[in-house]
């Protein structure tokens, strides 16, 4: 039997070193994790803010159109329902602040045109119930003018005393402060109201729909590749394994395309590629000892990749590929956040 003294003891000096590594360890992972919520924290505080304002200006949008009388119009009630869907889908701030801009103006245009809309429809309820109206049967156009200075007035003077002074009152209640010009056809005891064609008004129209047309092709140019885009994100420096000689030391176009596919899983937005920007049918491929993209040699040891996105998102969705390659394959991976990246639009 073994004497106590006969079994391998331990060092008393590993014993310490083994629990300051294991501390020391311990801070680091707790360090790292407080980096990264404190850049996610900053993140997800601009999403709820712009959440916040969002949400809002829906409710103004909501209490407007209540004052106005036009809530339960079906227009109205659509497009409500369509910006509040809108604001649920937004995945993050660009989506929000692009949400705010065009579905919050929307909005209100569709709310002050049903206003207006409303208006008129009680003008022509006010003229149908009076009395000269339902005696002519032949067809004639009258013009009703009403301001906060001469009140209603009918051109021919047409309509009853009592139809100008609800229309006066009518035109009291609604709030509007600019004078109105109607145009009514009667027929048969029967007034509709005509649309007079403004040209100009026709041209502005059309100009701003020509504007949205062109914010649109905008947006949809910059998110396919065709556009330069610009934002915050990560450059990504893949270097070749240090001293190898085997074909399995150096970068090929399947690494390249692996990284590429997390970028876009983590949600990347934009990518290029040694200065070649990625659109959906761009190739990434080796040709003899280079690797070319969009048919493009670019240049190698390292490859640069710049990516458009959450920076700390599109880092941490690297982890797996980043750690494999460095482990097994001795490849370098530096990777840098930027406040701003400019990614080139796609050349043919």
């Amino acid at each position: 039997m073994k004497s106590a003294s006969s079994y391998p003891t331990v060092d008393n000096k590993v014993v310490i070193i083994f629990i300051m590594v294991l501390i020391l360890n311990t801070v680091m992972v707790g360090f790292g994790f407080n980096f990264i919520r404190s850049h996610y924290t900053d993140t997800q505080e601009k999403v709820v803010y712009k959440q916040v304002m969002a949400e809002d200006l829906l409710e103004y949008s909501r209490k407007l159109a209540q004052d106005l009388g036009v809530q339960d119009r079906p227009p109205v009630r659509e497009v409500l329902a369509g910006f509040n869907y809108d604001i649920a889908l937004s995945k993050d701030s660009d989506e929000l602040s692009r949400v705010i801009f065009n579905s919050g103006r929307h909005v209100q245009e569709v709310i002050l045109k049903e206003w207006d809309a409303l208006f008129r429809e009680k003008i022509i309820n006010l003229i149908n119930q009076d009395g000269n109206i339902k005696k002519r049967t032949d067809k004639i156009e009258i013009t009703l003018r009403v301001s906060s200075a001469e009140g209603a007035v009918c051109e021919p003077e047409f309509l009853h005393e009592d139809t100008l002074e609800e229309v006066n009152k009518l035109y009291g209640e609604s709030g509007m402060s600019q004078d109105q010009v109607f145009c009514i056809e009667v027929e048969e005891g029967r007034s509709r109201m005509l649309v007079p064609y403004n040209p100009l008004d026709y041209i502005q129209t059309l100009t701003e729909e020509l504007n949205a047309l062109r914010v649109n092709l905008h947006e949809v140019k910059v998110a396919s590749g065709y556009a330069e885009m610009a934002g915050p994100g990560i450059e990504i420096k893949f270097y070749d394994a240090q001293n190898g000689f085997e074909a399995s030391d150096i970068i090929h176009d399947a690494d390249v395309r692996d990284m590429i596919n997390e970028l876009f899983a983590a949600g990347a937005k934009g990518v290029a590629i040694g200065g070649q920007r990625l659109i959906a049918t761009s190739p990434i491929r080796c040709v003899g000892p280079v690797i070319r993209v969009n048919q493009k040699e670019i240049s190698a040891n390292p490859v640069i990749i710049e990516a458009i996105g959450e920076p700390e998102v599109l880092s941490s969705g690297l982890d797996i590929i980043r750690f494999s390659l460095e482990f097994h394959r001795n490849f370098r991976i530096d990777i840098d956040i930027k406040e701003n990246i400019v990614l080139p639009p796609y050349r043919s």
